[in-house]
């Protein structure tokens, strides 16, 4: 089974300074744009894990080249991002930024946890130059947890049989508007919520007595926040316009 990322001329080209973050559609095992006109593949291995590989292929080359993956400290597996972020370079050619998502797991008594980090690279495309660039962008993107809060009977009744406590954390990025330079603002949005709504994770629990009205999805504020990336030519990386909070309650598994 392959996960298949592809870029297409199909995609209207940016003009100087702005840009784009292109969805891709699911096509069979791939993601794709309408021509095909060049594809990424990550191998999924036996046990469901991202090799440390991309594949690409593109109407230059009659065989995929191979390129082999950073090591990501934070990364047990590693997965495509299902976007491109598309920019027009100052000689016209196309230019895209890759994301390869770096995916941690856990399991623990009742519970479990995922949480991945998006790592952007800039792709390059050219005949026989075919690899990716540096880092341009590390950043937390999602988290999912779900903690044990029953150890027994009355635990169940206190919390109206709710017994698992759950944190998530999901993040998306938009084009903003450009700033200078070949690749475009971005708009990061991250929205957090627990449940039921009382639980806090650097909290025990379990002795908290519910009410049915706790037994919703709630957003937390602190790591629900917006921030603004702008492309700095100096360091070669997107930088937030102020920092992000510290949301590793929800971020690490």
């Amino acid at each position: 089974m392959l996960i298949a990322l592809v870029l297409a001329a199909a995609v209207p080209a940016p003009t100087d300074g702005d840009g784009a973050v292109v969805a891709l559609v699911k096509d069979g095992d791939r993601h794709c744009v309408p021509d095909r006109s060049l594809c990424l593949e990550i191998p999924v291995t036996e046990d469901g894990a991202g090799a440390a590989e991309l594949r690409v292929t593109s109407p230059a080359s009659d065989a995929p080249t191979s390129i082999a993956l950073p090591g990501f400290d934070d990364a047990g597996a590693q997965e495509l991002w299902p976007n491109l972020i598309a920019a027009k370079g100052g000689d016209g050619a196309p230019r895209y930024l890759v994301g390869i998502l770096g995916r941690q797991n856990a399991m623990y008594s009742g519970g479990g946890g995922s949480a991945a980090r998006l790592h952007l690279f800039e792709l390059g495309s050219a005949p026989g130059s075919t690899g990716l660039g540096e880092e341009v962008l590390n950043i937390v993107w999602d988290g999912s947890l779900m903690i044990r809060a029953c150890f027994s009977e009355q635990g169940m009744k206190d919390r109206l049989e709710a017994c698992h406590d759950e944190y998530d954390f999901a993040a998306t990025l938009t084009a903003a508007p450009a700033d200078g330079g070949w690749w475009p603002a971005l708009t990061y949005r991250a929205a957090a919520t627990t449940f039921p709504r009382t639980s806090r994770r650097s909290e025990d629990n379990s002795a908290v007595r519910l009410k049915r009205a706790d037994l919703v999805r709630a957003p937390d504020p602190r790591c629900s926040y917006d921030r603004v990336l702008h492309y700095n030519p100096a360091t070669s990386r997107y930088e937030m316009d102020r920092p992000a909070p510290d949301c590793s309650d929800y971020t690490t598994p």
